[in-house]
C-alpha cells in the first residue's frame, strides 16, 4: 500500500474537496485564499479538539464571538479586536468556539508573496516565531479592516488581479510587523527572562520533538543547565520540560494517525519510537486510548 503523508489543512486540499472557489463568502485558489465570513464555512473541515497541520501561512481577524485554540502547543483565546499571524506548517487545534463566532482569514503560499531571497515570508516577518497574536488599538483595527475590505474588493473584479493582491498582502504583513515591533518598543520589559526562555524552548520543542526527547538537548540549545531549564519551565508554565515534549509528540502522533493512511507501526517509526508496543503504551498513557482506538474516533 502506498504511504501518504499527513493531510494538511491546505488550499490545495480545499480545492480538491470542490469547495466553491469564488462566491460571496470566500475565494480559494491553489496558492491564495480569502474567507470573508466563517459563518457559512463547511463544517466538515473542522472537528473540535482535532489537531491539524496548516500548510500555508494564515492571517485571522476576529469579527465577533470568540475561539479558544492551541497553536503549536500554546493556548489562546482570540476575541474581536485580535489578529493572529500564523506561520506555515503550524499545528492548530480548535477547542472551543462561541455560537456567534465569525472571522475573516487570509491564507497564502510563501511562493505567492512578492519577495525574493526569503524562504518563508511569514516566518521572516515573525522573526522566526511560529505565531503572533496582536490586540489592535481601535485605529489599528480600523486600518486592518480597510486592508481586508480592499483585498476582498479587488478579488471581486475579474480577472484575478494577482500582482495587486500580492502587494496588498505584503503591505498588510509589513503593517502588522510594525504594530508588533511598536508594541515591543513601547513595552521593552514586556517579556521577563523566564518568559523569553519559555518561548524559545517551545519553539525548539515544536521543531525537534519528533527526534529529540532528552532534556539535555534543549538545555544545550539554550545554553542552560538541564536543572535550571526545568526550574524555569516549571515556574513559567506549571509543567515540566518532559510534559511539553510529550504533548508535542502526542500532537504529531494525532495528526499522523488521523490524517494519513500510515499504520500504527509506521507512525511509531516516523516518530522515532524504539518499537510499536512502546509507542502504543505511551499513547495510551497520554490520551487514555490506544492509537487504533483514536484512529476510529470521529
Amino acid at each position: 500500500m502506498e504511504q501518504k503523508g499527513p493531510i494538511e489543512l491546505a488550499l490545495k486540499l480545499l480545492d480538491n474537496l470542490k469547495i466553491v472557489r469564488h462566491n460571496e463568502h470566500r475565494y480559494i485558489s491553489s496558492d491564495f485564499g480569502f474567507v470573508n465570513s466563517f459563518v457559512k464555512m463547511e463544517t466538515t473541515l473542522f472537528s473540535l479538539g482535532q489537531p491539524y497541520r496548516i500548510k500555508e501561512g494564515r492571517i485571522a481577524f476576529v469579527k465577533q464571538g470568540s475561539v479558544r485554540v492551541l497553536i503549536n502547543l500554546i493556548e489562546y483565546t482570540i476575541q474581536p479586536g485580535y489578529i493572529a499571524v500564523i506561520a506555515p506548517n503550524s499545528i492548530i487545534q480548535i477547542t472551543e468556539v462561541s455560537p456567534d463566532f465569525d472571522m475573516q482569514m487570509i491564507a497564502a503560499d510563501h511562493n505567492f508573496l512578492p519577495i525574493s531571497g526569503k524562504d518563508d515570508f511569514f516566518s521572516y516577518l515573525l522573526h522566526h516565531q511560529k505565531s503572533i497574536i496582536l490586540l489592535l488599538s481601535p485605529q489599528e483595527q480600523q486600518q486592518v479592516e480597510h486592508y481586508f475590505t480592499l483585498i476582498w474588493g479587488v478579488l471581486q473584479e475579474p480577472p484575478f488581479r494577482k500582482e495587486a493582491i500580492q502587494h496588498l498582502l505584503a503591505s498588510l504583513l509589513y503593517y502588522l510587523e510594525y504594530i508588533a515591533q511598536n508594541s515591543i518598543e513601547q513595552n521593552p520589559a514586556q517579556l521577563t527572562r523566564q518568559e523569553e526562555i519559555f518561548q524559545r524552548f517551545i519553539s525548539l520543542v515544536n521543531t525537534h520533538s519528533k527526534k529529540e526527547r532528552n532534556v539535555n538537548f534543549y538545555a544545550d540549545k539554550l545554553c542552560l543547565t538541564p536543572r535550571y531549564l526545568n526550574t524555569v519551565i516549571r515556574q513559567a508554565s506549571q509543567q515540566t520540560v518532559m510534559d511539553w515534549i510529550n504533548q508535542s509528540i502526542i500532537l504529531e502522533a494525532k495528526v499522523l494517525l488521523k490524517h494519513s493512511n500510515l499504520l500504527v507501526y509506521q507512525v511509531s517509526d516516523e516518530l522515532n519510537f524504539p518499537n510499536p508496543s512502546f509507542f502504543s503504551k505511551f499513547f495510551k498513557r497520554m490520551t487514555g486510548m490506544t492509537p487504533h482506538e483514536y484512529q476510529q474516533t470521529k
